[in-house]
């Protein structure tokens, strides 16, 4: 099982992308780089993007104007719900028809992205003084552990994060320090009430507070079958010991172990947990159950920091601002923290048009100001220097994030890889309606997920 810290994993021979040589640029070519000379032949050149509607997407639309003064090239912005976003770029990449100059994707897609030749390494950006700016090290600046996971693929670079994603604990902090909440629930529970460090703490925070009868709910679970299924899980599943294959990164293939006896006991206590959520869960995904505590109809759930932003400091559309409390989800019963790997990553497709106006635009979308000002917009970096601005700091889930991103894991981006998405979300679907038991759902996605593998991935536990 992987257990150790993302934060500086899997550094390869192969990072260096001839780093020697592209430190050299920063002696005279540094101070002789400019991105508006950079730019000039591209002049009056549109390039197109697609990503998901969300905070930090909508941040680099409010971005943009100052690098289309600066280099006269437009940027337009194509904002999807995550599926439609997705399924958008296969539609362009399969057709082959050069729609978008450089798209916003989950890493997920990585794999099968490189296998159909879709992706053009940015290697040769990189190494091209003329389109290089000698200040921007990503060697140096970005969390390599990350930026190797969600942007790199069998030793070859083919983007940067554009998005540093984790799931962690929300929780009502206005209510958890209510004094007669407190007192209510040191009485009939017997210890104080604070941010769950068990599932145990989890399922009697949500007991508490579940008063349907108010319109109020102790949690609220992403329940249709959909990615956020899926997604949501995986956080039990970690914290419960189990993972889906048994490897080191998320571009190897290896044994199957997502029907082992932690992975079962994780999806039973998941399911448990509809006591606790709205009558309706089973057709939530994250859009809904976000809505909801928004609304002040929630008291905790595990979600995504690229919404956070929403909920915790937009004051206009959350009626829960400034009430919101962040903390890391219960960690495994040996006390290691856990989380999962996750992001959207600027990539640049083989078909684009404009790639090295393209490659211009992420470039200066990656410096550190840019990174500050669409984190400070709800966005979710991948530079560590950024997270270390006072500004960053002083964001309620700062802290949330930075724990949560120091203890994530990989996941699959073999090109199979949403393969065995789809497949899990219909079986843990499968196990929420009552068409199976838990191992029942995860014993029949094992076997298909090693038949789909072949014989990289065989079968650890065994099948009844």
């Amino acid at each position: 099982m992987i257990g150790r810290s993302l934060v500086g994993r899997f550094v390869r021979s192969s990072a260096s992308l001839a780093v020697c040589g592209l430190l050299a640029l920063q002696g005279t070519e540094a101070m002789a780089w400019s991105l508006e000379e950079a730019a000039a032949p591209y002049e009056g050149t549109t390039i197109r993007t697609v990503g998901e509607a969300l905070p930090p997407l909508e941040a680099m639309a409010k971005l943009k104007s100052e690098f289309e003064s600066r280099t006269g090239i437009t940027v337009e912005i194509e904002m999807y719900e995550h599926s439609e976003a997705v399924n958008k770029v296969m539609l362009d990449l399969n057709s082959r028809r050069g729609r978008y100059d450089f798209i916003l994707q989950p890493h997920r897609e990585l794999g099968r992205f490189v296998a159909n030749g879709h992706l053009e390494p940015v290697e040769r950006f990189m190494n091209d003084p003329s389109l290089r700016d000698p200040s921007f090290m990503p060697e140096e600046q970005l969390y390599q552990g990350l930026w190797h996971e969600i942007s790199w693929y069998e030793g070859q670079v083919y983007g940067f994060p554009f998005t540093a994603l984790n799931m962690y604990m929300w929780y009502r902090d206005d209510l958890l320090n209510d004094p007669n909440e407190r007192a209510g629930f040191k009485e009939k529970y017997g210890y104080e009430l604070k941010p769950a460090t068990t599932w145990q703490e989890y399922t009697d925070i949500a007991e508490w507070f579940h008063r349907p009868d108010e319109g109020f709910y102790g949690t609220a679970l992403q329940g249709k079958r959909h990615e956020a299924l899926w997604y949501e899980w995986l956080n039990f599943l970690y914290s419960f010991g189990g993972d889906m294959l048994e490897t080191n990164s998320g571009s190897e293939c290896g044994p199957v172990v997502v029907n082992s006896p932690e992975a079962i006991a994780s999806l039973e206590y998941y399911k448990s947990l509809l006591a606790y959520s709205p009558a309706d869960s089973l057709n939530y995904t994250w859009d809904e159950v976000m809505a909801l505590m928004q609304q002040g109809k929630v008291y905790q759930m595990i979600m995504w920091n690229d919404a956070t932003y929403a909920v915790a400091e937009d004051h206009e559309a959350s009626t829960v601002a400034g009430k919101m409390g962040f903390d890391i989800v219960p960690p495994q019963a040996n006390g290691e923290p856990v989380g999962q790997v996750e992001g959207w990553t600027y990539l640049i497709p083989a078909g684009s048009k404009n790639q090295e106006a393209a490659y211009l635009f992420i470039q200066w979308m990656m410096e550190e100001t840019q990174q500050l000002n669409q984190h400070l917009n709800g966005g979710a970096t991948a530079r560590p220097d950024v997270y270390a601005h006072p500004d960053v700091q002083a964001i309620s889930y700062s802290q949330a994030s930075m724990d949560t991103n120091a203890a994530a894991r990989p996941k699959p981006t073999i090109p199979e890889s949403p393969q065995i998405t789809d497949i899990l979300v219909r079986e843990l679907s499968s196990y929420l309606s009552d068409a199976k038991n838990a191992k029942e759902a995860l014993d029949d996605a094992a076997v298909e997920m090693s038949e789909l593998l072949g014989d990289c991935a065989p079968l650890k536990y065994p099948v009844e």
